[in-house]
């Protein structure tokens, strides 16, 4: 039989989570730049090729991948793959070795995935083609939950009166009134199907009218999440806030959380700054600014990078004359990436999908290289055949290996720069 129990929950515990609320909800909380890069990398144009890793990876616990159609590559170089065909989320180390047990048998029986994306807080988000964003976070299900809260007892300082309220009620209350109300105690449940609910995957955000058809997601790195609409065609962000409080099986106290809608990023339209079609989407924080890259299938610039000054206000990146902004340099691109951490100066990756290829491209939209081909001669006269991928849907890029999500062959691809290769793991 599960069982409630009182614990005694450090008051600090209770005062971030309700500071945190506040914040969350009213304000706008500092931006953190991203770490450092561990190296600085230059290349020139010359011989500089991406060159196709041997071992692609086919299957996963003995099922072979079908329509892998989204990749991200998380902080900790785990790779995930939401394959589609098979209505499931499958992880990857760097070397290719199939990971299981940890929570991740949870990640299957979705209908229609369509993208998945990671923040720094190890939350996966999902996208599964309607109008809601599921999560699971990698860290809790590590570690494992004992307990969830069920309420706090609150005493009301200026009546004297106790009552019992939720985590976010007592937040609310604590957001307008900070004094009045002090927690004495919590009741925590190891109800099995509450324990089972938070380590998810959970309802993360469901749109209010029911019609958004999520295609693209990606996780911030400071409280936001990020999701491509194409039935509204536009790009939304969302804020990450707490929604209870667990304890893990080590002690610890962690949050589930939940999504607020916070603002539009890009809306419907053909010109630099809006959208059409949206799909992948990949989030950036620099230097205390925003910068969001999306993909499109239809209008007349299907790669765009946005940039957040001050708070809301949003403005076209690219240079209206650069490559990227090319008209017809993509046939239904599906996904963008951007590898800043390891090769240092955010080179720009692109799944190019109808035209079975990956497209490379320096910070301020240059092309560079593509990836996926093969060329027959050398030099100037070298011929460029595209017949390594089939429709790509996908790119990752995590130190000095790019991932290619090859929808069409059923696989993951990998790729390292020719100058670059002895220094992949597994290689």
């Amino acid at each position: 039989m599960p069982k409630k129990f009182e614990k005694s929950v450090p008051q600090t515990i209770v005062k971030i989570a309700a500071i945190a609320l506040f914040i969350l909800l009213f304000g706008c909380a500092d931006k953190m730049p991203l770490p450092s890069s561990p190296q600085n990398l230059v290349f020139g144009s010359g011989d500089t090729t991406y060159i196709h890793l041997a071992g692609d990876w086919t299957a996963h616990g003995g099922l072979p991948l079908w329509e892998p159609c989204d990749l991200v590559a998380g902080p900790d170089g785990r790779v995930f793959v939401a394959d589609r065909g098979n209505g499931r989320i499958v992880a990857f180390d760097r070397s290719g070795a199939p990971l299981y047990g940890q929570g991740m048998e949870r990640l299957t029986g979705f209908d229609s995935l369509t993208a998945i994306g990671q923040d720094a807080k190890l939350n996966l988000f999902i996208a599964d083609g309607g109008p809601e964003i599921y999560y699971w976070n990698q860290y809790v299900n590590w570690v494992g939950v004992e307990a969830v809260l069920d309420y706090f007892v609150v005493v009301d300082t200026l009546e004297g009166d106790t009552a019992q309220m939720s985590f976010l009620e007592y937040g609310a209350l604590y957001t307008t009134q900070p004094d009045r109300y002090v927690v004495i105690s919590a009741v925590f449940s190891d109800d099995p199907a509450r324990i089972d609910s938070a380590l998810g995957p959970s309802l993360f955000y469901q749109e209010p009218t029911g019609h958004a058809r999520y295609h693209g997601v990606a996780g911030g790195t400071d409280e936001t999440v990020y999701v491509s609409d194409q039935y509204f065609d536009e790009v939304d962000r969302l804020t990450l806030i707490p929604s209870n409080l667990m304890q893990l099986a080590d002690g610890q106290y962690a949050y589930t959380y939940m999504g607020v809608y916070d603002c539009h990023i890009a809306t419907y339209g053909t010109g630099m700054g809006t959208t059409l079609d949206p799909g992948g989407l990949y989030v950036q924080v620099q230097g205390g600014q925003h910068y969001v890259y999306f993909s499109q299938t239809a209008g007349n610039f299907l790669v765009q990078k946005i940039r957040e000054q001050g708070t809301g206000n949003f403005f076209s990146s690219f240079g209206p004359e650069t490559d990227v902004m090319q008209l017809n340099r993509f046939a239904n691109p599906r996904d963008v990436w951007v590898a800043g951490q390891y090769l240092g100066n955010n080179w720009i990756f692109v799944a190019d999908t109808d035209s079975h290829r990956v497209q490379v491209f320096n910070p301020v939209g240059d092309f560079l290289m593509y990836a996926g081909e093969r060329r027959v001669g050398s030099g100037s006269s070298a011929l460029e055949i595209f017949d390594q991928l089939s429709s790509p849907e996908a790119v990752a890029h995590f130190e000095g290996i790019l991932y290619v999500a090859d929808t069409g062959h059923h696989r993951i691809c990998r790729y390292a720069l020719s100058t670059d290769v002895e220094n992949i793991p597994g290689q």
